[in-house]
Protein backbone atom coordinates (compact mmCIF):
# COMPACT_ATOMS: atom_id res chain seq x y z
CA UNK A 1 0.00 0.00 0.00
CA UNK A 2 1.48 3.43 -1.13
CA UNK A 3 0.91 5.94 1.70
CA UNK A 4 0.28 9.78 0.51
CA UNK A 5 0.65 12.66 3.10
CA UNK A 6 -1.38 15.61 1.65
CA UNK A 7 0.39 18.77 3.55
CA UNK A 8 -1.75 22.22 3.02
CA UNK A 9 -4.14 25.21 3.96
CA UNK A 10 -7.98 25.27 3.88
CA UNK A 11 -8.34 24.12 0.65
CA UNK A 12 -7.01 20.69 1.59
CA UNK A 13 -8.81 20.85 5.52
CA UNK A 14 -11.97 21.92 3.43
CA UNK A 15 -13.49 25.19 3.76
CA UNK A 16 -16.45 26.09 2.71
CA UNK A 17 -17.26 29.09 1.10
CA UNK A 18 -17.86 31.50 2.59
CA UNK A 19 -19.75 29.76 5.62
CA UNK A 20 -16.24 28.60 6.76
CA UNK A 21 -17.79 24.95 7.53
CA UNK A 22 -16.23 21.79 6.45
CA UNK A 23 -17.03 20.10 3.52
CA UNK A 24 -17.68 16.33 3.81
CA UNK A 25 -14.49 13.62 3.82
CA UNK A 26 -16.16 12.21 0.54
CA UNK A 27 -16.11 16.17 -0.68
CA UNK A 28 -13.08 16.99 -0.17
CA UNK A 29 -10.67 16.67 -2.92
CA UNK A 30 -8.38 14.57 -0.46
CA UNK A 31 -11.40 12.72 -0.21
CA UNK A 32 -12.12 12.03 -3.81
CA UNK A 33 -8.11 11.27 -4.55
CA UNK A 34 -8.70 8.00 -1.97
CA UNK A 35 -11.78 7.05 -3.72
CA UNK A 36 -10.11 7.01 -7.48
CA UNK A 37 -7.02 5.94 -6.07
CA UNK A 38 -8.48 3.04 -4.39
CA UNK A 39 -7.40 0.44 -1.74
CA UNK A 40 -4.13 0.40 -2.75
CA UNK A 41 -3.75 3.47 -1.06
CA UNK A 42 -3.70 5.50 2.00
CA UNK A 43 -4.29 9.18 2.02
CA UNK A 44 -3.58 11.33 5.13
CA UNK A 45 -4.71 14.38 5.61
CA UNK A 46 -3.41 17.78 7.24
CA UNK A 47 -4.80 20.52 6.65
CA UNK A 48 -4.89 23.72 8.63
CA UNK A 49 -6.73 27.40 7.87
CA UNK A 50 -4.14 29.85 7.15
CA UNK A 51 -1.17 27.79 6.83
CA UNK A 52 1.65 29.79 4.65
CA UNK A 53 5.08 27.73 3.39
CA UNK A 54 7.01 30.18 6.01
CA UNK A 55 5.63 32.87 7.00
CA UNK A 56 4.36 33.64 10.63
CA UNK A 57 0.56 34.55 11.46
CA UNK A 58 0.72 37.51 14.52
CA UNK A 59 -2.33 35.10 15.84
CA UNK A 60 -1.90 31.44 15.71
CA UNK A 61 1.78 30.18 15.25
CA UNK A 62 0.82 26.58 13.91
CA UNK A 63 0.04 28.30 10.63
CA UNK A 64 3.56 28.51 9.48
CA UNK A 65 3.85 25.52 7.54
CA UNK A 66 7.89 25.18 8.15
CA UNK A 67 7.50 24.93 11.76
CA UNK A 68 4.52 22.54 11.21
CA UNK A 69 6.39 20.22 8.74
CA UNK A 70 8.64 18.03 11.54
CA UNK A 71 5.17 16.90 13.07
CA UNK A 72 3.64 16.19 10.28
CA UNK A 73 6.39 14.25 8.15
CA UNK A 74 6.98 11.92 11.67
CA UNK A 75 3.25 11.78 12.63
CA UNK A 76 2.66 10.48 9.17
CA UNK A 77 5.77 8.03 8.68
CA UNK A 78 6.13 5.52 6.56
CA UNK A 79 5.71 7.72 3.49
CA UNK A 80 5.68 6.87 0.06
CA UNK A 81 4.51 10.60 -1.83
CA UNK A 82 4.34 14.25 0.30
CA UNK A 83 1.50 16.37 -2.25
CA UNK A 84 1.91 19.82 -0.90
CA UNK A 85 -0.15 22.24 -1.88
CA UNK A 86 0.40 25.38 -0.08
CA UNK A 87 0.53 29.32 -1.19
CA UNK A 88 -2.63 31.25 -1.49
CA UNK A 89 -1.75 32.81 2.51
CA UNK A 90 1.66 33.58 1.82
CA UNK A 91 -0.10 36.75 -0.22
CA UNK A 92 -0.98 37.92 3.14
CA UNK A 93 2.30 38.42 3.88
CA UNK A 94 3.71 38.37 0.49
CA UNK A 95 4.08 38.86 -3.18
CA UNK A 96 4.78 35.85 -5.62
CA UNK A 97 8.67 36.14 -5.60
CA UNK A 98 7.90 36.01 -1.83
CA UNK A 99 5.99 32.84 -2.21
CA UNK A 100 8.76 31.17 -4.44
CA UNK A 101 11.46 31.69 -1.53
CA UNK A 102 8.63 29.97 1.03
CA UNK A 103 8.01 27.38 -1.35
CA UNK A 104 11.91 26.76 -1.95
CA UNK A 105 12.73 26.38 1.70
CA UNK A 106 9.72 24.19 2.88
CA UNK A 107 11.23 21.75 -0.04
CA UNK A 108 14.33 21.99 0.50
CA UNK A 109 13.72 21.35 4.70
CA UNK A 110 11.93 17.81 3.67
CA UNK A 111 14.62 16.91 1.15
CA UNK A 112 17.30 18.08 3.50
CA UNK A 113 16.15 16.32 7.00
CA UNK A 114 18.69 13.83 7.59
CA UNK A 115 17.26 12.83 10.88
CA UNK A 116 13.54 11.49 9.57
CA UNK A 117 15.95 9.64 6.81
CA UNK A 118 19.19 8.64 8.43
CA UNK A 119 18.23 7.11 11.35
CA UNK A 120 18.35 3.50 11.99
CA UNK A 121 15.50 3.30 13.85
CA UNK A 122 13.19 5.25 11.08
CA UNK A 123 10.43 3.82 9.34
CA UNK A 124 11.49 5.55 6.35
CA UNK A 125 13.78 3.33 4.02
CA UNK A 126 13.63 5.52 1.34
CA UNK A 127 12.71 9.17 1.03
CA UNK A 128 9.41 9.72 -0.06
CA UNK A 129 8.76 11.63 -3.17
CA UNK A 130 7.55 15.78 -3.26
CA UNK A 131 4.58 16.11 -5.51
CA UNK A 132 4.07 20.43 -5.52
CA UNK A 133 0.22 21.10 -6.53
CA UNK A 134 0.38 25.18 -7.54
CA UNK A 135 -2.60 26.77 -6.13
CA UNK A 136 -5.66 28.14 -7.66
CA UNK A 137 -5.70 31.57 -8.17
CA UNK A 138 -7.42 34.08 -6.27
CA UNK A 139 -10.64 35.20 -7.92
CA UNK A 140 -9.67 37.79 -10.52
CA UNK A 141 -12.36 40.57 -8.61
CA UNK A 142 -11.19 39.35 -5.20
CA UNK A 143 -10.32 43.19 -4.60
CA UNK A 144 -13.95 43.90 -4.41
CA UNK A 145 -14.89 40.26 -2.98
CA UNK A 146 -12.90 40.61 0.35
CA UNK A 147 -11.29 44.00 0.33
CA UNK A 148 -10.63 43.56 4.00
CA UNK A 149 -8.21 40.93 3.43
CA UNK A 150 -4.30 41.55 2.94
CA UNK A 151 -4.24 39.78 -0.46
CA UNK A 152 -7.71 41.72 -1.88
CA UNK A 153 -4.27 43.33 -4.09
CA UNK A 154 -2.86 39.80 -4.69
CA UNK A 155 -4.17 38.55 -7.65
CA UNK A 156 -1.84 39.52 -10.24
CA UNK A 157 1.06 37.27 -8.04
CA UNK A 158 -1.56 34.81 -7.81
CA UNK A 159 -1.73 34.45 -11.64
CA UNK A 160 2.24 33.77 -10.70
CA UNK A 161 1.84 30.32 -8.69
CA UNK A 162 2.14 27.89 -11.36
CA UNK A 163 5.43 29.55 -12.73
CA UNK A 164 7.34 29.38 -9.66
CA UNK A 165 6.45 25.87 -8.28
CA UNK A 166 7.17 24.74 -11.91
CA UNK A 167 11.04 26.81 -11.11
CA UNK A 168 11.10 25.18 -8.25
CA UNK A 169 9.92 21.61 -8.74
CA UNK A 170 12.82 22.12 -11.66
CA UNK A 171 15.55 23.41 -9.07
CA UNK A 172 14.71 20.31 -6.69
CA UNK A 173 14.30 18.12 -9.21
CA UNK A 174 10.65 17.06 -7.85
CA UNK A 175 7.60 16.54 -9.67
CA UNK A 176 4.20 19.43 -9.79
CA UNK A 177 1.16 20.09 -11.47
CA UNK A 178 -0.78 22.99 -11.49
CA UNK A 179 -4.28 23.02 -10.02
CA UNK A 180 -5.72 26.24 -11.82
CA UNK A 181 -6.76 25.03 -15.31
CA UNK A 182 -9.47 22.65 -13.49
CA UNK A 183 -10.78 24.46 -10.48
CA UNK A 184 -10.95 28.51 -9.55
CA UNK A 185 -11.85 30.19 -6.11
CA UNK A 186 -15.42 30.72 -5.39
CA UNK A 187 -17.11 33.72 -5.85
CA UNK A 188 -18.74 33.73 -2.56
CA UNK A 189 -15.26 34.56 -0.64
CA UNK A 190 -12.36 35.09 -3.64
CA UNK A 191 -10.43 32.20 -2.08
CA UNK A 192 -11.63 28.74 -1.45
CA UNK A 193 -12.74 25.84 -3.82
CA UNK A 194 -16.56 24.97 -4.59
CA UNK A 195 -17.58 21.03 -4.57
CA UNK A 196 -16.71 21.14 -8.00
CA UNK A 197 -13.52 22.32 -7.36
CA UNK A 198 -12.07 20.18 -4.74
CA UNK A 199 -14.18 17.01 -7.48
CA UNK A 200 -11.47 18.15 -10.26
CA UNK A 201 -8.93 18.51 -8.06
CA UNK A 202 -8.78 15.03 -6.74
CA UNK A 203 -9.80 13.27 -9.95
CA UNK A 204 -6.95 15.04 -11.66
CA UNK A 205 -4.25 14.05 -8.83
CA UNK A 206 -5.33 10.74 -9.28
CA UNK A 207 -5.16 10.62 -12.56
CA UNK A 208 -1.69 11.80 -11.81
CA UNK A 209 -0.70 9.87 -9.14
CA UNK A 210 -2.20 6.57 -10.52
CA UNK A 211 0.23 6.63 -13.97
CA UNK A 212 3.67 7.45 -11.95
CA UNK A 213 6.04 4.56 -11.55
CA UNK A 214 7.15 4.35 -8.05
CA UNK A 215 10.19 2.65 -8.85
Amino acid sequence: MKRILCYGDSNTWGYTPPTGERYPGNVRWTGVLAKELGAEYEILEDGINGRTTVWDSPYYPCRNGMEGLGYSLFSARPLDLIVLMLGTNDLNYTDAWGYYRGLSAIVRRILNAPAFYQDSSAVFVEKPRILLVSPITLHPQIAQIRPDLACCGRYEDSCHFAEFTARVAEEFHVLWVDAAPCACASAADGLHLTESGHRAIGEMLARYISAMEWN
